[in-house]
């Protein structure tokens, strides 16, 4: 399938909606909006030289991030709810969007940081091929939660440099009630072979910058070390041990997480220990592991 091919089935693929594994089929092209509560034009809420990810996608500028309001998750615990829930932002044309991803470049950003999206992939990859066509040479990096459809990351196929992916959850009970994610652990298992299939492990230049690949995140949660352990087995399963990991410490009970009597509070040091332990015992030794 060319490029034009894929574009086309995206698109076919935005309305009735089946972009995520949610498959809302709603019509937004009528006006209609599922669970992400996207409608058809591009929202996003921020842009930015980011210093906030792994060091390989930050190098001596940063990353450059372009945060897109809504998201396929109902995370309870959502630190950016006010965008990813509430919307906030503003509308940008496709044109627009691939003035921003140059922009970007221009300021001397190492990528282009597409973060939370997939309910807007068909306009974010229509930008991404005008702002190649216009001198984006910098790596793509896909910023996602792991919810992602086997069928759509085929259609992205090519386009993407690195996928910086969540997973997130090692059991379907917490994705359910802490994401309205079904099926976490399946979709996620999925999505993450596609996706080592498609760009394999992480390949770093010499300038210390990724250049391609795969890196697995996990936001360690309190209560979460059965949980965290279920994930490791997951991707050791799914992609092996020698995956670029990133082991988490900074989840903050935010938002609704205060209903939640087991997230309802932060991450311990013996917790992080645990899990720090539980990722050099599993065999992972490439990634990184953010201590307190």
């Amino acid at each position: 399938m060319n490029e034009t091919e894929k574009i086309a089935r995206l698109y076919e693929l935005l309305s009735p909606c089946y972009l995520c594994p949610q498959n809302c089929g709603v019509r937004r092209l009528s006006g209609e909006k599922g669970m992400c509560n996207a409608g058809v034009k591009v929202k996003i809420s921020s842009v930015a030289i980011y210093r906030g990810e792994e060091p390989p996608l930050v190098g001596k500028i940063g990353s450059g991030a372009i945060f897109f309001s809504f998201c396929n998750l109902k995370c309870v615990y959502c630190q950016n709810y006010n965008f990813s829930q509430n919307g906030a932002g503003r509308f940008v044309s496709v044109l627009e969007l691939s003035d921003i991803m140059l922009e970007l470049q221009r300021k001397g950003a190492a990528n282009i940081n597409l973060i939370t999206a997939t309910h807007f992939l068909p306009q974010a990859i229509s930008a991404l091929i005008v702002a190649k066509n216009n001198g984006l040479v910098v790596p793509i990096v896909y910023n996602t939660s792991g919810y992602e459809s086997v069928e759509v990351l085929r259609l992205i196929e090519g386009f993407i440099d690195v996928y910086l992916t969540d997973f997130r959850y090692g059991t379907d009970d917490w994705g359910v009630s802490y994401s309205v994610a079904s099926y976490y652990t399946e979709i996620a298992k999925s999505a993450l072979r596609e996706m080592f299939r498609q760009v394999g492990n992480l390949k770093i230049g010499k300038n210390g910058l990724a250049k391609k690949g795969v890196i697995v995140r996990h936001l360690l949660f309190p209560n979460g070390i059965d949980e965290f352990e279920s994930v490791l087995k997951l991707v050791k399963d799914s992609v092996g041990n020698e995956v670029y990991f990133s082991l988490m410490s900074q989840y903050i009970p935010v938002y609704k997480a205060k209903y939640f009597s087991k997230i309802n509070r932060k991450v311990t040091k013996e917790e992080f220990l645990k899990a720090a332990f539980l990722l050099r015992s599993y065999g992972f030794e490439n990634g990184w592991v953010q201590y307190f």
